[in-house]
């Protein structure tokens, strides 16, 4: 009895020490680096404008607020932190210009834009990797791993024709070869083809809008809690279930299908909201939503997305 109690008094200390590191560390603290803190969030905003583009009617003049905050935040920026923000952000905002110009539409802040990109052409030669790329679901062979993780991608331009059952548990299966600690297998998923409970879903999650109406599968997917047990365990469940999630968008992939993660970064309240309007039950933590479905075309546009080198991300200990 005494060891439970010392159990579940580390818990309170360990969540008041995660409390203490997250105020300490996020992205709204004085204490951190200020070219660390705007390269997340330059990242951030440029990706809102990438993920725009790559609907399947973007909507003319979209984003014009994330747009004009892009570039000021990019004329603050130390490009010498990474150059990967400024990459991100000139290509998405080239790629914005394009779009618009193909569509015959005028503004002042498109002409804005056009004198910003050739202001920072001598700076940062093109070409950009950011905004958008071609992508297709053809001729692109999945003989391997490596060949599977490179051609995954988050495709927002989905048919909402719901999936039959069978092949859903097919790529459920597959996901279930995920590594789990202690083979614990904590990990639910929660499907959805139901096109008014899906609407209702993604209305939560907030972060589908332009596609959302497209959708026509929806996989929630959470990790029971009850897996889990004492204070140095009080992640681990978000460590299986963001395992399981990813496995789960490669058997997508791997059968031929488009998917999106959709991220729950949400607060208790959004939470409760979820698991009432999908069925999922209290004991469950949600990880994120994803979704998937047959394409609906061969070739799409995605998000260009480009990522950091290895060695800014590595560092290798002797």
């Amino acid at each position: 009895m005494l060891s439970k109690m010392l159990k579940v008094a580390g818990i309170f200390s360990e969540a008041f020490r995660d409390a203490v590191l997250f105020l300490r560390f996020n992205s709204y603290s004085p204490f951190v680096d200020p070219s660390r803190r705007a390269f997340y969030k330059i990242i951030i905003e440029a990706h809102t404008i990438e993920k725009g583009l790559s609907l399947p009617d973007p909507k003319p003049m979209f984003g014009k607020d994330k747009v004009r905050f892009v570039m000021a935040a990019l004329s603050r920026y130390d490009i010498g932190h990474s150059p990967i923000p400024a990459h991100m952000s000139l290509g998405a905002l080239d790629a914005y210009l394009n779009f618009h110009t193909r569509a015959g539409l005028s503004d002042p802040l498109l002409d804005e834009i056009s004198v910003y990109l050739k202001a920072w052409e001598a700076r940062l030669p093109r070409p950009w990797k950011g905004g958008t790329r071609d992508y297709s679901f053809l001729g692109q062979p999945l003989n391997s791993l490596q060949q599977l993780m490179a051609s995954r991608s988050s495709i927002r331009t989905l048919r909402p024709t719901p999936l039959p059952p069978e092949r859903v548990y097919e790529a459920i299966a597959l996901a279930q070869l995920a590594p789990s600690q202690c083979n614990r297998q904590s990990s639910r998923v929660h499907a959805y083809q139901d096109r008014q409970r899906i609407q209702a879903l993604l209305a939560l999650q907030g972060g589908s809008r332009g596609f959302a109406e497209s959708v026509g599968n929806l996989f929630v997917v959470s990790s029971e809690i009850c897996a889990w047990g004492g204070p140095g365990q009080r992640n681990q469940a978000y460590v299986d279930g963001a395992l399981f999630a990813m496995c789960l968008m490669f058997a997508c992939r791997s059968m031929g299908w488009g998917a999106c993660p959709l991220n729950l970064a949400i607060d208790h309240k959004t939470e409760d909201a979820i698991r009432r309007a999908g069925g999922i039950p209290a004991g469950e933590r949600l990880i994120m939503m994803i979704a998937f479905g047959e394409p609906l075309a061969p070739d799409t546009k995605v998000a260009f997305s480009p990522r950091r080198p290895a060695a800014e991300i590595a560092t290798l200990h002797a």
